[in-house]
């Protein structure tokens, strides 16, 4: 199996030491490929330095825990455990939630954690609207979980992102990634409906397959319009 995460010693890398986040923790550890266990853990540390960097304290500003949560369990949708027959992110916030229930987690925590995992592909967190009406979590998770597949190490303070990596390699990255969110919809179409992610990326990398348009969809209805 490839390297999950090396041992290190950096204790300014040190995740929640709760008893939900070491759960969460083992939970996505057995349950995703190690890319896909690995990114959601470097969001975690990257959403962290942006908040950092906007003046934003860590469980004076934010929750950390509520974040890590966000983080962890993102990309949970991707996941045996959680695929239905919704798009991965809904899927992957619905799971999320029922597993928190089952923890006994409270409401506006488990509220934080659907809004962000369901939304996370859709930007809706770069509204400054949103960011001030929604729970500071949301958007910090997202920023760090964006930054891991299309930012960079000049988004962060120099040297950060090599000590996030030495500890959780990106083990493929982005592309591997991009296959996971792919392979899932090419296996299952009905996970990839028009104007979502991963419908995108099987209309742009898969041309000779169906693809549904809104003037099919709309053609569909019982209106005389």
């Amino acid at each position: 199996m490839p390297e999950i995460a090396a041992k290190h010693t950096d204790d300014q890398l040190d995740l929640p030491a709760t008893t939900l986040a070491r759960d969460v923790t083992n939970l996505i550890t057995e349950s995703l490929e190690p890319h896909l266990r690995n990114h959601s853990i470097r969001g975690y540390f990257f959403g962290r330095a942006l908040a950092e960097s906007q003046g934003l304290e860590p469980d004076t500003d934010y929750d950390t825990e509520t974040l890590y949560l966000i983080c962890a369990l993102h990309d949970i949708g991707l996941s045996d455990i959680a695929c239905g027959t919704q798009r991965f992110e809904v899927d992957g916030a619905d799971y999320a939630a029922r597993w928190l229930e089952s923890r006994g987690v409270a409401d506006p925590i488990i509220d934080a954690v659907w809004d962000a995992i369901a939304a996370h592909t859709s930007r809706f967190s770069d509204s400054p609207v949103y960011r001030r009406r929604r729970a500071p979590e949301i958007w910090i998770a997202v920023a760090g979980i964006g930054t891991d597949v299309a930012g960079g190490p000049a988004d962060l303070p120099p040297g950060y992102a090599d000590r996030v990596h030495a500890a959780y390699p990106r083990l493929g990255g982005t592309p591997a990634l991009t296959r996971a969110i792919e392979e899932q919809a090419l296996a299952h179409p009905e996970k990839a409906p028009p104007t979502t992610l991963a419908g995108e990326l099987v209309r742009q990398r898969h041309p000779d397959l169906p693809y549904t348009t809104w003037d099919m969809i709309v053609a569909t209805r019982g209106w005389s319009d």
